[in-house]
Order: structure tokens, then C-alpha cells, then sequence
């Protein structure tokens, strides 16, 4: 019997992020599912590391031929020498009782089979998939729970880590939930447009602590990936402080000097008010300071966010020359939120990005259509961020009056620490831009409004619109002598 504390590597990246650790060896675990969320991958996977370990590892298919079971390896460019395969399903004596003997001896005589084959090769990894093979040779709960006890029992008695893949549905009865250390369930939610959504979470998990909540995951060339559910936790090191300049004097004299390290600003406004440029100020003034940035773009094509910049004067090229800005182009119907969540956690921890843009939010919203938890995805994202001292930009595009898009349904004002309000007037004929700063919860600022407009250099902001009544609403009064110019 193993003794052994130490946990081992499950071989699927961000997986052990979630187990703290990896699996506890000498034990059983179910890995369960629809059909076609991953679970053959998922413990082919589970093999390959231990082969890379040089563990002796067994795959017991009662759902794949050797051949197939090939083919899948060959599909992600693995190679599966060394793994002792035993196919249960192809046989002469699964064939002869599969249509007609559906009785317990047929399921003693299998049951029997893997555990001679587990004691005469006492593999230290073995994965039996899958459990629904077992279960059509039993309709009775009791006797199915008996067998699987002699199967965990004799993993446990040689020191195999014995994985199990099943379905998730069907009577409780029928599932001996309660016979495993541990319990990962995988799912897959096919949305409208996109290549949907897969996840997992761990219903049960024995002796060590894991990360709890639904976790994004991808299949792709190469097997599987998970991406663990943030946490905000506080640093190793102590992040840097102090205030960011905006490279703009007035925009930098409304937000009361500029904004802190360690915070959020959302800027929001109608579109077409500016926010992609205000952002892009920020960017290339922080790369001038020699900071790093990472820009995610969702509304635009890298292409066309180039050229706008350098329409506006800003040196968007020498900051991305100087390696010190990463562009970043999002196809929200392509990239699960806990997948870019990951990437921006990666970029502050192992890259020390210093500044974030989500340009724009309702991009990365796009891929949390009806998710009543939006809100706080996005209070974990920005506060793991903020522990990490990044200061991060969000825009928001609020609806137009030219649109007919309802309410959003996040709310920045709530979420993040400054928000910057940009929006048109009609004055005189012409659309007007108005800028202020409606929340900050650090330091002081301007209650002001002032006027800005958008020409080379970025934002150029001019002074309050004192003599203007109702700017805020779209239609303002103008309460002064002359007709003011920016």
C-alpha cells in the first residue's frame, strides 16, 4: 500500500493550479461528462505524464479500440510507447455475452480480468474508461458498488492512482460517487456563435485544499487546457504605488493629478466619443515612461487601431518597436473569459505589466451572454489585477442615441475605482465632446466639465464649460455672452 503524501502532476496544464498541487497517488477518482467533453483525452493525458515520469501506466478501454485509442494519441501529436493498453471492448468474450448475457457473472468474469491485469503489472497510473462499459452487465446498485470496491481497494493495496471516466447522468444509484477521493466533472455549453464554452469543477475533492467555482478549459491540438478561476490573494512582493500620468497636463488636473497604481479606471461614453484614442494616450505615455502595457483589443482589428493612432499623432510604432507595448487582438466568440483572465493574470505576474487595457469591455462581455455572475467575474478580474499594482483601463461603449441597445449589464460605477465619462452635446449646430471624471475613490478631483476634442496628440482637453447648463443630458443651455471655442 502506498504511503506516500506527495502529490503528482496530472500532466493538463492550469488542472494542478486548481488541486493546489496535482492528485493524490494510491487513490480513485471519477472524471465525469457528456459525451464528447474530453474525458478519453483528459485521462489519455493523465498517462503521457506519467510516462514522462517513467511510471508504469495501464488504459483499460471499454469504449475505444487499441486503434482508435492510437489515432486519438496521433490526433494530438502524442506518442503512446511504453502504455500498456487492455481492450475489453473488441474481445471474443465481450462480443459472445454483449447482446445476449447482460448478467452479473459476465461483469465478475471483467472485473476479474483488470484485476488480474493490475496485479501482474501493478502500473502506479491506470485509467479505466469507462465506467458506463461496466455498468450494462448490472442493474443492480448494490452488486455494481461491490465490484467497484474490489477495484479501488486493489489500487489502493499496490499504490495505483486509479482514474475513471463515466458518464454524469443516469440514476445516483448507479454512480458510486461516494467510493472516490476526488470528483472533476467536465462540461460543454454550445452557444449561439462560437466554438462554444467547456469547463470543469470539482464536486468533491478529499484531504487538500482546491480552487472551488467553474474553471474555462480548452481542447485543441495538444490536449487539453484549464484555466484556473482567479482568486485575489495578496503578492509576494509589495506592489508599487505612487500616481500615473495620462501624458496630458489638463486631463491629468481633472483626475486630480492622475490616477494610482493598483487601480481601475472605466471610461465610458456613447461611441465614437474617443475612448479607443484616451486609451491609447495612456499607452503610449506609459511606454515613454518605460512601462509595460498590454492593449486587448475586441472592437477593432490591430489594423485599423494602428492607423487611427497614427492619424492622431501618437507614436504607436516606436512603442510597439521598443517591445515595451503588447497588442493583442480578441475575438470574444473564439476566447472563453476565464481563458483571458488567465492570460492578463500571466501578464502581470510573469511579464510585470504595469498597465492593462480592455478596449472594450463589452467585447469580453460578449463571451458571458446571460451569465448572472458578469459582475463578479469582473470584480475578481480588475481586484486581481489591482493586487498586482496594474493600473487598468476598461472602456465601455454606453448606448447612442442612434442605438437601440438596452441597458448594459455591468455596471462601472460600481466596478472600478475612477470613472471617466466622456459624451457628445448639440451646441450651435455641432456636435460637441464633454469630458469629467464622475467617481474616484482615491484622492481628490474636479467636479468640472470640460470641453475636449480629438486631433494630433490624442485627447486635447480645454477648459470647463462654465457657461453651459444641462451638458449632461446631451442638450445643454448656454448661459453666457459669447459663443465658446475650444
Amino acid at each position: 500500500m502506498s504511503t506516500s503524501t506527495a502529490l503528482i502532476p496530472s500532466g493538463i496544464p492550469g488542472l494542478d493550479d486548481v488541486l493546489q498541487g496535482g492528485l493524490r497517488p494510491g487513490h480513485l477518482y471519477f472524471v465525469e461528462g457528456d459525451p464528447g467533453t474530453g474525458k478519453t483525452t483528459f485521462g489519455l493525458q493523465f498517462l503521457i505524464e506519467g510516462l514522462r515520469q517513467g511510471e508504469r501506466c495501464l488504459l483499460i478501454s471499454l469504449a475505444e479500440s487499441p486503434q482508435e485509442v492510437a489515432l486519438i494519441a496521433h490526433a494530438h501529436g502524442w506518442s503512446i510507447e511504453g502504455l500498456e493498453v487492455r481492450d475489453l471492448v473488441s474481445s471474443d468474450e465481450v462480443h459472445s455475452t454483449a447482446l445476449f448475457d447482460l448478467s452479473e457473472i459476465a461483469l465478475d468474469d471483467r472485473m476479474q480480468a483488470m484485476l488480474a491485469e493490475m496485479d501482474s503489472l501493478r502500473p502506479q497510473r491506470l485509467v479505466l474508461d469507462t465506467l458506463a462499459g461496466l455498468r450494462v452487465y448490472s442493474d443492480q446498485s448494490s452488486y455494481f458498488r461491490r465490484h467497484i470496491e474490489l477495484f479501488r481497494s486493489k489500487a489502493v493495496e499496490i499504490g495505483t492512482t486509479l482514474l475513471v471516466t463515466d458518464e454524469a447522468s443516469g440514476p445516483a444509484e448507479l454512480h458510486p460517487r461516494s467510493l472516490a477521493w476526488g470528483i472533476i466533472r467536465m462540461e460543454h455549453r454550445v452557444t449561439d456563435y462560437g466554438r462554444g464554452r467547456r469547463r470543469l469543477w470539482l464536486p468533491k475533492l478529499r484531504g487538500q485544499a482546491y480552487i472551488g467555482g467553474y474553471h474555462d478549459m480548452r481542447i485543441e491540438t495538444g490536449g487539453l487546457t484549464v484555466f484556473p478561476r482567479l482568486e485575489t490573494r495578496e503578492p509576494s512582493t509589495q506592489p508599487p504605488d505612487g500616481r500615473v500620468s495620462s501624458g496630458s497636463a489638463p486631463l491629468d488636473a481633472l483626475l486630480g493629478g492622475g490616477v494610482e497604481r493598483g487601480t481601475s479606471v472605466g471610461i465610458v461614453g456613447a461611441p465614437g466619443c474617443g475612448k479607443s484614442t484616451l486609451v491609447s494616450s495612456f499607452a503610449v505615455a506609459a511606454v515613454g515612461r518605460g512601462e509595460r502595457v498590454a492593449l486587448y483589443a475586441f472592437d477593432e482589428s490591430l489594423i485599423t487601431f494602428r492607423k487611427r493612432a497614427l492619424s492622431q499623432a501618437l507614436d504607436i510604432d516606436a512603442a510597439l518597436a521598443s517591445d515595451l507595448l503588447r497588442l493583442r487582438q480578441i475575438d470574444p466568440g473564439q476566447v472563453a473569459p476565464g481563458e483571458l483572465a488567465r492570460e492578463l493574470a500571466d501578464e502581470v505576474e510573469h511579464n510585470h505589466t504595469q498597465l492593462i487595457v480592455i478596449d472594450s469591455l463589452n467585447g469580453y462581455l460578449q463571451a458571458m451572454p446571460d451569465d448572472p455572475s458578469i459582475n463578479l467575474q469582473v470584480h475578481d478580474l480588475l481586484s486581481y489585477l489591482s493586487a498586482h499594482g496594474a493600473l487598468t483601463l476598461v472602456t465601455l461603449a454606453h448606448p447612442s442615441p442612434l442605438s437601440r441597445q438596452e441597458g448594459l449589464a455591468v455596471d462601472l460605477s460600481y466596478l472600478a475605482d475612477t470613472v471617466i465619462a466622456q459624451r457628445y452635446f448639440e451646441a450651435y449646430g455641432a456636435i460637441r465632446y464633454a469630458i469629467s471624471v464622475m467617481k474616484k475613490r482615491y484622492g481628490d478631483h474636479e467636479r468640472t466639465i470640460r470641453e475636449y476634442r480629438i486631433g494630433r496628440g490624442g485627447i486635447i482637453v480645454g477648459e470647463p464649460l462654465s457657461e453651459f447648463r444641462g451638458v449632461l443630458t446631451g442638450v445643454p443651455e448656454y448661459l453666457g455672452e459669447n459663443k465658446p471655442l475650444l
